[in-house]
């Protein structure tokens, strides 16, 4: 049994010295026991655009992880996500509770899904997007996870004319943790 135990650890270092000279300069996610954060930024585009009281909106949302770190400073892979959703929405409505859940893909070819539940909160001249779940499937499955940005505040005089809010950006962070 000791010697079935040697060898098994002996074929993990093997195996991260491998991963580690496939991909110089990078940290393999999915072996990160730290918490990893990384710098986003957001983009959305609605369709038709939002206008004061609420109709059918389609949203399309591409968002950038990048500037990834862990604990130690080291700098792990970027991301990216691109989704859309179809929902009711005005520039008046309630802010409620939302699910959603995105395909992030990373720049090593790997994935994760982020399944949360988003809030809106308005500040005096932004807009704080929240974003708490878990990583359901992939690199980092069944770790808890979390993202906040900031959004400037709607513009209302926008939400008059006939064109509406086409489209909005934030900024913030992802934090895996």
């Amino acid at each position: 049994m000791a010697l079935l135990t040697k060898s098994c650890r002996a074929l993990g270092v093997a195996a991260a010295v491998l991963l580690s000279t496939a991909v110089p300069n990078a940290v393999a996610l999915a072996n990160e026991l730290a918490a990893v954060t990384c710098t986003t930024s957001s983009n959305w585009t609605y369709s038709p655009g939002v206008v004061l009281l609420p109709r059918p909106v389609r949203t399309s949302v591409k968002d950038q992880y990048t500037s990834c770190t862990s604990a130690s400073g080291a700098v792990a892979q970027r991301g990216s996500s691109e989704f859309v959703v179809d929902r009711t929405a005005g520039c008046l409505e309630p802010l409620a509770a939302v699910a959603e859940s995105r395909l992030i893909s990373w720049t090593d070819g790997r994935t994760s899904t982020f399944s949360y539940t988003v809030t809106i909160t308005s500040a005096p001249g932004a807009d704080v997007i929240t974003k708490v779940g878990t990583i359901t499937d992939g690199v980092f499955a069944g770790r808890p996870a979390q993202a906040v940005q900031a959004a400037p505040a709607v513009d209302l005089a926008r939400c008059l004319t006939d064109e509406g809010i086409v489209r909005q950006s934030s900024l913030g962070t992802f934090t895996v943790l």
